[in-house]
């Protein structure tokens, strides 16, 4: 280790409400802070929900998900905590200290850990067809990052839940036109969002399969076939957004030797900390009894995690 490097009094892995919260309170009790981030700040708000609606977070009747991130980022920003991106890969314990190390290759200093990773990193699923691979990118998406990116295009839907029938309802009154293809008989989401689609002008496709996309660097065409008549269908369209689920990427969890609850939680005391000391831990990923997943409970629980690891730090001297 270098002379210079900067040691860290509190390193926070995931960048979602708990671990911002965990930042903006760590500065107010003047702790070094970094938030390292994989996906985007502001986590499952800024990254799978952007444009969906928070009814339950106090002190806003309703908020875009995406504005609720931003807002969590600014204050987080503003109490002067670090944030950088970077997936966090391995921890390991040097003395006193802890070796954070980032998929990037590189590795920061700290004296104390929080994990915030959510509900852990998750990659869309997809369906293995020919020119889907091939054309991700230049046409093909598994997400509504900006709905703008869908102006004036003739899109294909594939997925019959709740987010691809809300994806359809946002972007259908700037892209030229929407078409969804489920490959049940009836969609698999909640009554208002089916009885939206139903009352909007998008074209509905049931028992049908999207096989093949096609087209020459960008997506032209899509062959999508009746799962009861085999019979073949070609939609000429710009854009195919695939919406079928999202799989969890393979957690480090267990190689960093945290107990853990089931395969993918944390176990947690009451003050938030996990079996290795010298680490806490907040938000979707603990589990404790009477645990609700909710953004308002996560924000409580790194408001622990922080005092906890305040105690922590001071503890020889005075807490």
């Amino acid at each position: 280790m270098s002379p210079h490097a900067m040691v860290y009094d509190v390193v926070v892995v995931g960048g979602g409400p708990a671990g911002l919260t965990a930042g903006i309170y760590a500065r107010t009790r003047s702790l070094s802070t970094l938030i390292l981030e994989a996906q985007a700040m502001g986590g499952q708000l800024a990254w799978l929900y952007p444009t969906k609606s928070v009814y339950d977070y106090p002190s806003y009747i309703a908020i875009e998900g995406g504005e609720l991130a931003e807002l969590f980022t600014m204050h987080t920003r503003e109490s002067g905590a670090e944030m950088a991106s970077g997936e966090v890969v391995d921890l390991k314990r040097d003395g006193q200290l802890f070796h954070v190390i980032t998929r990037e290759g590189k590795t920061y200093e700290t004296r104390a850990i929080i994990l915030a990773m959510g509900m852990g990193l998750f990659e869309p699923k997809r369906l293995d067809i020919p020119g889907e691979a091939e054309l991700e990118g230049n046409g093909v998406t598994y997400q509504v990052k900006d709905r703008h990116e869908f102006r004036g295009k003739r899109v294909l839907i594939v997925g019959g839940g709740d987010s691809a029938l809300e994806y359809a309802l946002e972007i259908v009154a700037s892209a030229k036109e929407v078409t969804l293809v489920h490959r049940r008989g009836e969609f698999r989401a909640m009554e208002k969002n089916v009885e939206a689609v139903t009352k909007a002008p998008i074209r509905v496709v049931f028992n049908a399969e999207l096989t093949s996309i096609e087209g020459n660097g960008r997506v032209e065409q899509a062959v999508v076939y009746d799962n009861r008549t085999l019979k073949k269908t070609v939609f000429d369209i710009d854009s195919v957004l695939i919406n079928i689920g999202f799989e969890p990427k393979i957690t480090p969890l267990p190689k960093w030797g945290i107990a853990l609850e089931g395969e993918r939680l944390i176990r947690v005391n009451a003050d938030m900390s996990t079996s290795v000391r010298g680490i806490y831990a907040c938000g979707d990923i603990v589990s404790y009894p009477g645990k609700d997943k909710r953004i308002v409970t996560a924000c409580g629980e790194a408001v622990t995690a922080v005092m906890s690891v305040y105690k922590y730090l001071k503890s020889p001297y005075w807490a």
